[in-house]
């Protein structure tokens, strides 16, 4: 091939990106995996009817070959044209680094793992010596392998997710870390990881996998196939495994298939904690879940009673497999944790899950359901929690816990022995950031089976199809080592290959907050490195995204717009209709057209609220069975059977069953037994140096700026579904009465649009465009689309006007930012892209929504639903009532199993027994409005208008309010009809603002 012709050469290389990838919805990890099947696809996109590796062969060859001298300086020129060129072409070297892959697969033909083995294999493909071959290609392969990765990164999932790393054997062990594990056999990891309690997106070392998969790969039940199970007994080819497991692991979604989940059983069941810290105090709510496979029928759940009754429990769905029951209201959460808990399928009867009682739970966080899950021990550097049964046959073991946890925990977790939540006789411990491995201790649970490990954690994560974090809150670089007390973390510019940042630790512990860094957004590759070593022991990577760096899909996102054309669009947003023209909309502070009200009385009688004491009765516990109080599951004597030492080497770890319950305990292989114990194994030649974790910087109780970080998140994606928007609310308080909230408070602050669904459940979101509302005070808010570089060019545009852009932060809602000392046609000569202004915001909406009786009018009806439990809403006591029917108008809570429902029965519905759903608040105004009363309140003397707390008012009638203060309600007790009663309280409301809203209210 002349030197100047690489058409052959890049139509084999598109064909590369074509075939092996392809634009993907859902971002999964890729490989470059030449089986025969994709090999074939690859030469039918090249036009090649020949036989496809000959057809590659040549290609390459004849691009680095030139007569007989080998070279890959043109190939590299090339590629620094294409870096410098539009990037989310493929790069250049795909059809090179292919070949470099099949000359793996040709390696692992005699299953050897080599580099000796390697380079003849690739120089043999190539037809010139080997020696060349190796020293050009060690020269330049990680970077052509680099840019593959970068390039898939660049495209954020679009093509898949990169997999080609390799921290030993750095340059065989690329190409070999695409062809060593099939796609049949990676298919089975998620079935590997479920069975061993790992969560989805975590990131192992493969170091720390290895003791998992030798297991998994011993075990009878293993589904892997007999090729990678003979390949795992070669210690060469186990790091090339374990690396390809924890890049499956770091992107794994949690789902298992259906035809995985029958060798699940016993792991399917288990439980998950949240720790709800707010202005009432902090809480624990406990719930069980259950893994159930991808596509499973919605059928009902039992849970078998102490009295042997079998009672029906609803789990809904959360993410990916994992499904939960409600809140901890409905279990006695006491009788979960220390008896046997049965759980079983209404359709199938016969097979029965349980769950064995423990007198130490641990849990770790995951990420993808927001809470922490069970585990059979905890783990190293994430954040645990621990539940411990106070006392265990008249000796207490939670000091005694709580202890070996100080010597190598993190300092700043917290215990508690009583928490709203937390059953009688148990203690918890959270935030548990475990850097050390305890020695000595008689809780296994307490030993975490990995020993070196990096993870990045912490921050505000973007839900995306790629891993990444807000640059405005970035998380924390987390190192234990145990095999070195010295320890490194480096930080690299993954484009321009350049460390920038490099800390380091002795004792084997490193904490590195990035917050205090400044690292601007960008692609980062951090490495641990261990001792003096320049070889990483783990890599991973680290995208710091913000609003100022749009997310590919930020331009395909749905416009959202409220549509007052039906009253529906007071309470959800639809898609907007470019086309259509005329009628009333309101978009972000921005509002189209305006209603005529009449104001027919003016409302200014002090509200008549009387709320009543006590609590409403709640449904009775259930109890589920207690096992014999001398058993092994009470008193915490287990029979563990290890297996008997017939010497050889020491294993990884040892695996015990108890010959009473069945409990499995694993021991890592490199913990030195105490003395006095009996264990049948091997004693370790050294212990593990102890990790020191006294100068370690305590955990925060709660990272700053989340609420600022979850915006710029939301401003960072555009818009998207409700579940991305439940997962940036998740990271600031992953309670469900939070996530619930969040898109309330954004949706009143005029920041984001919501579309919802009939029950008023967030379905999807759009951010608000850029605008500034001005306020009856003269100031104008900041409302919609900021990004800092905007927000920073607005403040210097507005000191130049002799003005001030004032940024107040919030503990309950992101920094108010807004313009001072500007008059309106000052600010009309301010230059930004799609900036709008709304004069008088707040009242514009409020004439543009329609009376709260249409909005009742136009919700969707359905039969009366049957109920477990009702209650009715009590306008003037602001309570929930015991009812035991739904016979009359108002407003309902209904539960059946642990499902609540809310919904509205207006007059009319009652006489055709029917019922609108809809959202707690709404039905409670729906209520007053029926009773025609309003849960308003205005106190012209301070210019403010009071709701009851729990009344909040509703979609865009909170809107407006909000926008004539610029000010989300706040909390505060007021004398109403003569007792203090909890309020909400709206200020800076004029005496016609009030009386617009309140006429809406009641009309």
């Amino acid at each position: 091939m002349m030197s100047n012709d690489w058409t052959t050469y890049d139509r084999w290389n598109e064909a590369v990106a074509a075939a092996i990838y392809p634009e993907v919805d859902d971002a999964v990890p890729v490989y470059l995996d030449l089986e025969d099947d994709l090999l074939t696809a690859v030469a039918d996109h090249a036009g090649w009817s020949g036989d496809p590796k000959e057809g590659l062969r040549c290609a390459v060859h004849d691009a680095v070959v030139e007569g007989s001298e080998f070279t890959l300086a043109r190939l590299n020129g090339r590629l620094q044209l294409w870096r410098r060129g539009d990037r989310t072409t493929p790069p250049p070297v795909l059809a090179f680094v292919a070949l470099t892959v099949q000359a793996a697969e040709d390696m692992g033909q005699d299953d050897s793992f080599s580099s000796m083995a390697y380079y003849p294999r690739l120089a043999g493909l190539l037809g010139v010596s080997a020696s060349v071959v190796r020293t050009a290609y060690m020269r330049y392969a990680e970077q052509f392998w680099r840019c593959l990765n970068q390039w898939l990164e660049d495209l954020d999932g679009a093509r898949g997710l990169p997999t080609a790393y390799a921290l030993q054997h750095r340059y065989v062990g690329l190409p070999v870390s695409q062809a060593l594990v099939r796609q049949a056999d990676r298919r089975h990891f998620p079935e590997f990881f479920a069975e061993y309690g790992l969560a989805g997106g975590m990131s192992m070392a493969p170091e720390a996998l290895v003791p998992y998969l030798h297991a998994w790969f011993e075990s009878e039940s293993c589904p892997a196939s007999k090729n990678l199970r003979r390949l795992w007994h070669k210690e060469a080819a186990q790091e090339r495994i374990a690396t390809v497991a924890a890049v499956e692991l770091a992107e794994w979604d949690g789902t298992v298939l259906e035809n995985q989940s029958d060798r699940l059983q016993p792991q399917r069941l288990g439980l998950m904690a949240q720790m709800r810290r707010g202005f009432m105090g902090t809480s624990l709510d406990i719930s069980v879940t259950l893994r159930r496979p991808a596509g499973a029928a919605d059928d009902s759940m039992e849970i078998e009673s102490a009295a042997g009754a079998w009672i029906p429990v609803p789990f809904r769905p959360t993410v990916a497999s994992v499904w939960r029951t409600g809140a901890s209201d409905g279990l006695d959460i006491r009788s979960v944790l220390e008896g046997v808990l049965k759980v079983r399928a209404a359709g199938a009867p016969d097979t029965i899950l349980r769950h064995p009682p423990r007198t130490i739970v641990p849990f770790a966080w995951d990420d993808l359901v927001h809470g922490y899950v069970e585990q059979e021990r905890l783990q190293l550097n994430v954040q645990c929690m621990l539940l411990i049964k106070q006392e265990v046959s008249g000796r207490p073991i939670a000091d005694e816990v709580a202890a070996t946890i100080a010597r190598c925990a993190r300092p700043g977790f917290s215990i508690h022995r009583t928490l709203d939540g937390l059953p009688d006789g148990w203690a918890a411990i959270d935030s548990i950031q475990l850097f050390g491995a305890p020695v000595g201790t008689r809780f296994n649970e307490l030993v975490p089976l990995a020993r070196d490990q990096l993870v990045i954690a912490g921050g505000m994560r973007i839900p995306s199809r790629v891993r990444k974090w807000s640059s405005a809150a970035p998380p924390e670089l987390r190192a234990a080592v145990h095999s070195q007390g010295i320890v490194r973390i480096r930080v690299t510019d993954s484009h321009r290959e350049a460390p920038l940042r490099e800390w380091e630790g002795n004792g084997g512990a490193l904490v590195v907050p990035l917050q205090s860094e400044g690292l601007p957004d960008g692609d980062y590759r951090v490495s641990l490195l261990l001792g003096d070593s320049s070889t990483p022991a783990q890599e991973l990577s680290l995208r710091l995204r913000s609003a100022d760096s749009l997310d590919p899909g930020w331009h395909d996102v749905r416009r959202l717009t409220y549509q007052l054309a039906t009253p529906l669009g007071v309470i959800t947003a639809r898609e907007h209709d470019s086309d259509s023209e005329g009628g009333i909309l309101v978009d972000g502070a921005c509002v189209e057209g305006q209603r005529t009200i009449d104001i027919t009385e003016k409302i200014r009688e002090p509200a008549e609220w009387t709320p009543a004491g006590g609590r409403p009765p709640v449904a009775p516990m259930i109890q589920v069975g207690a096992p014999d109080p001398k058993s092994c599951v009470v008193t915490g004597a287990h029979y563990i059977e290890l297996p008997a030492y017939l010497g050889g080497k020491q294993p990884r770890f040892i695996e015990g069953r108890c010959r009473h319950c069945g409990l499995v305990k694993r021991s890592p292989g490199w913990i030195k037994p105490r003395r006095g114990t009996e264990l049948a194994r091997p004693q370790a030649t050294a212990l593990p140096p102890v990790v020191s974790v006294a100068a370690l910087p305590p955990i925060a109780e709660q990272e700053p700026a989340l609420w600022d970080s979850a915006l710029d998140a939301l401003m960072h994606l555009g818009g998207g579904s409700g579940a991305s928007l439940g997962a940036v609310a998740a990271q600031i308080d992953g309670t469900a009465l939070f996530t619930s909230a969040f898109p309330q408070v954004l949706e009143a602050l005029g920041h984001v649009a919501i579309e919802r669904n009939a029950r008023g459940e967030c379905q999807r979101w759009e951010i608000s465009p850029t605008c500034l509302a001005r306020l009856p005070s003269g100031a104008a808010e900041l409302v919609g689309y900021w990004p800092a570089e905007q927000v920073n060019a607005m403040s210097a545009d507005v000191r130049a006007l002799g003005g001030e852009l004032q940024i107040e932060t919030r503990p309950d809602g992101p920094s108010r930012k807004t313009v001072r000392g500007v008059s309106s046609k000052a600010l009309a000569k301010l230059q930004f892209d799609d900036m709008s202004i709304a004069d008088e915001a707040g009242i514009r909406v409020l004439k543009a929504l329609p009376p709260l009786s249409e909005v009742g009018r136009a919700l969707a009806r359905e039969p009366r639903p049957g109920f477990t439990q009702a209650e009715g809403f009590d306008t003037k006591a602001i309570s929930w009532l015991q009812k035991f029917d739904l016979a009359s108008p108002g407003a309902y809570r209904v539960r059946r199993g642990f499902e609540t429902l809310y919904i509205y029965a207006s007059p009319d519905d009652v006489a055709q027994r029917q019922v609108a759903p809809a959202t707690v608040h709404l039905a409670k105004h729906l209520a007053a409005n029926s009773a025609g009363s309003a849960l308003a309140m205005y106190v012209a003397a301070r210019r403010e208008l009071l709701v009851p707390l729990g009344c909040d008012l509703p979609g865009l009638y909170a809107r407006a309010l909000v926008l004539c203060s610029g000010e989300r309600p706040r909390q505060a007790r007021a004398t109403v009809g003569g007792s203090k009663t909890a309020c909400l309280v709206y200020s800076e409301i004029d005496q016609g603002t009030a009386d617009l809203l309140l006429t809406l209210l009641t009309s």
